[in-house]
């Protein structure tokens, strides 16, 4: 079976933007046999997200997050249903994720993948999207000025590391899939379509282009 898929083309450098031109789209084979345990799924949606532009470098900056090798399949989040299975947990038609996810119309996966700071106080970091294009050291460093706030008043700081809660994906996939359901979880999202879109996407992501979740619709959601 012939699929497409997207690899990076090229880097941006450690002080450049990313540009739909750093990747690529191309034709592969995929086998037309699974093994035991592996599931074979089409791709629904793709996630892009501002973590990704540290994978476009040869070096990370840190040892959670792995790289992306030139003319290889990107990977990050996905969802896709599955259309043959020889994994006993998991049958046709069934929806299902994972946080490596190659950006790819069909893909085998193995089955079990898928306020004012105060003196005193704690500052918990999430997400510094404008410094990723800037050969820093990760986390990027606060300024200066910000720093000695800090020190002055004993405020200590700590990121988040999504890789940390592993744990806690599927109840929490659960959770807010039943909230969403039930009108409780309201959701903005920017949506386009087509595997050839995923690197605009990408940068479309870095620039601030999307409202809410940005992701690409890969194929439509029918029945099988």
């Amino acid at each position: 079976m012939i699929v497409q898929r997207v690899v990076l083309n090229s880097r941006p450098g450690k002080n450049g933007n990313p540009v739909a031109e750093n990747f690529r789209m191309e034709e592969v084979y995929l086998p037309d046999n699974i093994n035991e345990g592996q599931v074979q799924v089409r791709t629904l949606y793709l996630s892009v997200d501002p973590y990704m532009r540290c994978r476009m470098n040869e070096d990370t900056g840190t040892d959670y997050i792995t790289p992306w090798q030139l003319s290889q399949v990107v990977d990050g989040g996905g969802i896709g249903i599955i259309e043959e299975s020889k994994h006993t947990n998991l049958t046709k038609g069934d929806f299902v994720t994972s946080f490596y996810w190659p950006w790819q119309t069909k893909v085998i996966l193995d089955g079990n993948s898928l306020e004012k700071m105060n003196e005193n106080s704690h500052i918990i970091l999430c997400g510094q999207i404008s410094q990723y294009n800037k050969d820093v050291p990760y986390p990027p460093p606060l300024s200066p000025a910000i720093e000695a706030i800090q020190k002055e008043r004993n405020i200590t700081r700590e990121r988040f590391l999504v890789l940390n809660y592993k744990d806690k994906f599927e109840p929490g996939i659960l959770q807010l899939s039943q909230w969403f359901k039930e009108g409780k979880l309201k959701i903005k999202e920017t949506v386009i379509n087509g595997l050839e879109n995923m690197g605009a996407a990408f940068q479309s992501m870095m620039t601030g282009g999307n409202i809410g979740k940005q992701i690409v619709c890969i194929s439509e959601e029918i029945s099988l």
